[in-house]
C-alpha cells in the first residue's frame, strides 16, 4: 500500500474499538436506563477525561407516536382480561400503566406533548493499551447501576461509521438527567427541583414532586381519621421547607401541629384574645368580593337568615363604596330593621366588639394559627377569619398554606369564601393544601366541586365509603375503589395512598425515619 494511500485512510479499525488521529475509541449503546442514578455516579463513571455520554432527542413523527401509543396500551389491555390474576398486584400495575398511557394519549392529541425519540452511548477514549480497561470499568459501573448497554464489535463497518459520521451526536447532560428523559411511559415523577414525596408502587421509583410546575399548585388529601394524612402533610411541609425553603402558614383546628411548629420555629398564634378588624378591606378583591367575604364572616359568627343578609348586603356595599367607617354601617342596619340590628349588635357594643375594634395582625413568615381553644360551634368562623388573616400576610416569597379539618370550610355559608380563596391564591403564589375526611365532602356540594377541580394534586388515603361520584371523579376501577377502601393509609409501618395529578397517577408508598418523625411528633 502506498504512502499516500495510507493517508487517506483516517481510521484504523480493530474489533471492539477504532483508532482515529492517534487516539482510541470504544462505545457502549445504551438499550435500557434505570429509574434512578446514584449522585455518585458522574464521578465514578464519567468522572475524568476517558469517559462521557453522549444523548440524542428528536421528536417521533405523529403517526409512528400514535402506533407506540397504541401497541403500549394494547399490551396492559391484554394483561387486565386475565380473570386467573384478577387480584394479583401486577394486574393493578397495569391497571395504573394503562392510566398514565390515557393520560400521555390525550397529552399528544391537545399539542401539549410530544414524544421524543432517545438514543444514548457511553464513549471512552485513551491510548489505545488503556481504552479496554476502562471499558471495562465502565461496564461494572454499570451493570451495579442496572445500566443495560450493548458492546458492539467494530468489525459491523455501520457501527463505525454511524459513530465517525456524527450522526449519533447530541446534546451532552449530566448523566443524572439521562434518567428524566421519558418519565411518563415508566410512571416516573421526578421534578428536578422537586420533594421527596414517596416511592411510585408500580416502577419502585422514587417521586419528586414540584407544585410549581402543574396547572394549579393546590393539593387535597382525603382520608378517615387515623390513616396517616396528617402526619403525610406534616412530613411533606417539613421536607418542602428544607428543600424549596417556602413559608409556612397553618390553620390548627385541633392543636396537632405544635411539635412540628416548634422544631421548624414557626409562630404559634391565638386568635381568642387578638383585637382585629373584620370589615378591612381585601386589597386584591373586588367590591363585590369583599362584601360577599364580610358577609360569610358574619353569617357564620350569628344566626342570620335571608331577609338578614339582603339589609347587610346593602349596607356593606354602600359603606365600602363611599370608603366609610363601621359607624355608618351600624346605623344603615338599625334604620332599616330592629331585627338585624339586634343580632349582630355584640359586634358594635358587645363581647364581638373586638373583632372590629382592633388592628388586623400581620402574619407574614412561618405561621401557625392555633385554635384548639375554640368552640366547635365556632370553628368555621375562625377557620375562614384565619384564613383570610394569613390570605392577607404574604411578602412575594412561596406559601404553603395547611387547612386541617377542612370540612369546617365546606358548609354551606362558607365554601363559596373557601373558593373564592382558592381562585386568588393562585396568582398570589400560595399553594392551599386542604386535609379533609373524605372526598365525598367535597363532590357533595357545587363550589366545594369547584374547589376540588381546582387542586392539581390529590392524595387519598383509606376511605369508608367510596362512592358512585368518587369512582367517576378519579376513574376508579374496582381494585383501586378496595385498594382505598382496604389499603390505603398507615400499616404500622409505611402509609400508601392513592397519588394523581394532570399527568401521573400511582400508589404511592409514604415512610419516615426516625429523626424525621421526632422533628415532626415528638416520638422517636
Amino acid at each position: 500500500m502506498t504512502a499516500s494511500r495510507r493517508k487517506s485512510i483516517p481510521v484504523l479499525q480493530k474489533e471492539w474499538y477504532y483508532a482515529h488521529k492517534g487516539q482510541a475509541h470504544s462505545f457502549l449503546f445504551v438499550r435500557d436506563i434505570p429509574f434512578e442514578i446514584d449522585s455518585r455516579f458522574k464521578v465514578n463513571v464519567t468522572g475524568g477525561e476517558a469517559a462521557g455520554q453522549m444523548v440524542r432527542i428528536r421528536p417521533i413523527e405523529e403517526s409512528v407516536a400514535w402506533g407506540i401509543i397504541n401497541r403500549e396500551f394494547g399490551r396492559r389491555f391484554i394483561g387486565l382480561i386475565d380473570h386467573e390474576k384478577i387480584n394479583d398486584r401486577s394486574v393493578e400495575d397495569n391497571k395504573m400503566t394503562k392510566q398514565n398511557i390515557q393520560n400521555l394519549k390525550e397529552e399528544v392529541a391537545s399539542g401539549r406533548s410530544k414524544l421524543l425519540k432517545f438514543s444514548s452511548a457511553y464513549f471512552i477514549k485513551g491510548k489505545s493499551g488503556n481504552v479496554l480497561a476502562y471499558k471495562r470499568d465502565l461496564l461494572r459501573q454499570l451493570k451495579k447501576l442496572s445500566v443495560k448497554v450493548e458492546n458492539k464489535r467494530y468489525v459491523d463497518a455501520k457501527v463505525r461509521n454511524k459513530i465517525i459520521d456524527g450522526r449519533l451526536e447530541g446534546i451532552y447532560l449530566d448523566p443524572e438527567s439521562v434518567s428524566n428523559l421519558i418519565p411518563i411511559n415508566h410512571g416516573y415523577l421526578f421534578h428536578e427541583n422537586g420533594t421527596f414525596y414517596g416511592i411510585c408502587e408500580i416502577s419502585k421509583a422514587p417521586v419528586f414532586l414540584d407544585r410549581s410546575l402543574f396547572p394549579s399548585s393546590h393539593q387535597l388529601v382525603l382520608g378517615m381519621t387515623g390513616f396517616g394524612k396528617s402526619f403525610f402533610v406534616k412530613a411533606t411541609m417539613f421536607r418542602e421547607k428544607m428543600v424549596r425553603n417556602v413559608n409556612i402558614k397553618i390553620i390548627d383546628p385541633l392543636g396537632e401541629y405544635g411539635t412540628l411548629a416548634k422544631s421548624m420555629k414557626i409562630e404559634s398564634l391565638d386568635l381568642l384574645n387578638q383585637e382585629m378588624n373584620i370589615f378591612e378591606r381585601v386589597p386584591y378583591l373586588t367590591l363585590k368580593e369583599n362584601v360577599d367575604r364580610t358577609l360569610a364572616l358574619l353569617m357564620t359568627l350569628f344566626d342570620l337568615n335571608n331577609e338578614d343578609s339582603g339589609v347587610l348586603d346593602s349596607g356593606l356595599t354602600k359603606m365600602y363604596e363611599v370608603n366609610e367607617g363601621l359607624e355608618f354601617l351600624e346605623n344603615f342596619v338599625k334604620s332599616r330593621t330592629g331585627g338585624t340590628y339586634n343580632k349582630i349588635s355584640p359586634i358594635f357594643d358587645g363581647s364581638f366588639k373586638k373583632f372590629c375594634s382592633g388592628k388586623n395582625p400581620n402574619l407574614t413568615g412561618d405561621v401557625r394559627v392555633n385554635l384548639i381553644n375554640v368552640p366547635k360551634k365556632l370553628l368555621p368562623f375562625y377557620m375562614l377569619l384565619s384564613l383570610d388573616l394569613l390570605m392577607r400576610s404574604v411578602d412575594g416569597r412561596p406559601v404553603n398554606l395547611v387547612v386541617d379539618e377542612a370540612h369546617y370550610l365546606l358548609q354551606e355559608k362558607v365554601v363559596s369564601s373557601l373558593e373564592r380563596y382558592v381562585r386568588h391564591a393562585r396568582h398570589s403564589n400560595i399553594s392551599l393544601i386542604l386535609i379533609s375526611q373524605s372526598a365525598n365532602d367535597f363532590l357533595s356540594k357545587g363550589p366545594a366541586l369547584t374547589i376540588m377541580e381546582n387542586c392539581s394534586i390529590h392524595v387519598l388515603f383509606r376511605h369508608q365509603v367510596v362512592s358512585e361520584d368518587m369512582i367517576k371523579f378519579y376513574s376508579l376501577d374496582e381494585g383501586l375503589s378496595n385498594f382505598l377502601r382496604v389499603e390505603a393509609g398507615f400499616n404500622g409501618k409505611y402509609s400508601e395512598a392513592l397519588f394523581v395529578t394532570p399527568t401521573f397517577t400511582t400508589l404511592l408508598k409514604f415512610q419516615s425515619n426516625e429523626r424525621e418523625r421526632d422533628m415532626i411528633d415528638g416520638i422517636s
